[in-house]
């Protein structure tokens, strides 16, 4: 693909779903799309590539599927213990401690149940509104970080952990000290915007729930397939300019131009970057790529997935996001640089 076309498959992804409300209301079938397009602008179908996007989002479907139809029926269940903390702790405590345990777990139990939980958790604590998008992204954040610690995490941990040769724990190493800091204050941030009363927001009506049909749940999962396999097609479009372009990128440079990952799969991007890199300049690119990739529904698993049940809108996600990740890229740049 060419660097002017690659511009304009950027930007119809970027842009598309936060102008244009039937692009958002459909936004799986829009990545899907788009996709397919950049694909053929970078020389057509190949057959790995092929197999590839047709593999990948089997274990994410299969998840959200089977978590739905498991939640709805241990939905009762849940919302019964949870009405025990509810009575003995306040919301905005109980928030924070809960996607923070969430985060550190992340790594082992992986980014997809991570996120299947988060919504179930968000749901239980009767969030609604303003304070349920801002938890939802918050809280995605902290998983996404939370997820990066070991391979078992999320498939950005595992290609990191293989090209740069590293240990089951080499990841912890390289990032813990740098990714549980963000995932705490990603936590205390969500426990912020939590604040009130747990009736305060529902007060009147009554409270969304997530709660779904089989039906429901496997016409969820059809729909995340396609928009995973469209994410893949299009990652692997970019990955030979993604690959010319990182070579000539200093540290700085690179740090600043990982915020792409936004809207493109980071787990291919760091694919792409990671190889023969110096632990240091590795260390750099995951983090920007980690912190971008809460920004815009697109940029990880986590946030495919919550904003997928959660019927949250890439515009709704993208002003909480947005923000969020800039100034979290602004504050881990000006430390990695102190530190330097």
């Amino acid at each position: 693909m060419n660097p002017a076309a690659a511009i304009v498959v950027l930007c119809l992804m970027l842009f598309g779903p936060l102008l244009i409300h039937q692009i958002e209301s459909n936004i799986e079938v829009y990545i899907l799309g788009i996709g397919i397009v950049a694909t053929l602008m970078a020389g057509g179908f190949e057959r790995g590539v092929v197999a590839h996007a047709l593999e990948e989002p089997i274990l994410i479907s299969v998840a959200v599927v089977a978590a739905g139809v498991a939640f709805s029926y241990l939905r009762e269940y849940l919302d019964g213990i949870f009405a025990a903390y509810r009575r003995r702790i306040r919301r905005s405590v109980l928030v924070g401690v809960s996607i923070f345990v969430l985060a550190m777990l992340s790594s082992v139990i992986t980014a997809i149940v991570a996120a299947l939980v988060l919504v179930e958790i968000v749901g239980l604590l009767h969030l609604e509104g303003q304070p349920r998008v801002r938890v939802t992204v918050a809280g995605c954040f902290a998983v996404g970080m939370g997820a990066a610690m070991t391979p078992l995490g999320e498939p950005l941990a595992t290609l990191a952990a293989s090209a740069l040769k590293l240990p089951f724990l080499g990841l912890f190493d390289l990032l813990a000290p740098w990714v549980i800091p963000g995932a705490l204050a990603a936590s205390i941030l969500a426990a912020i915007f939590a604040r009130g009363d747990y009736g305060d927001y529902i007060e009147g009506r009554e409270a969304t729930d997530v709660r779904e049909s089989p039906k429901a749940a496997l016409m969820q999962g059809v729909r995340i397939y396609g928009f995973v396999a469209g994410l893949v097609l299009v990652s692997y479009a970019y990955a030979p300019l993604a690959t010319k372009i990182v070579a000539r990128l200093g540290n700085d440079a690179l740090f600043w131009a990982n915020t792409v990952s936004a809207a493109l799969d980071n787990a291919t991007l760091v694919a792409l970057e990671v190889h023969k890199m110096t632990h240091a300049r590795a260390r750099e690119a995951i983090l920007a790529l980690l912190i971008s990739g809460g920004m815009l529904i697109p940029g990880n698993i986590p946030n495919i997935i919550s904003a997928s049940r959660l019927k949250i809108g890439s515009v709704a996600w993208a002003r909480v996001g947005i923000p969020i990740g800039l100034a979290g890229l602004g504050i881990y740049f000006a430390l990695l640089k102190i530190i330097a």
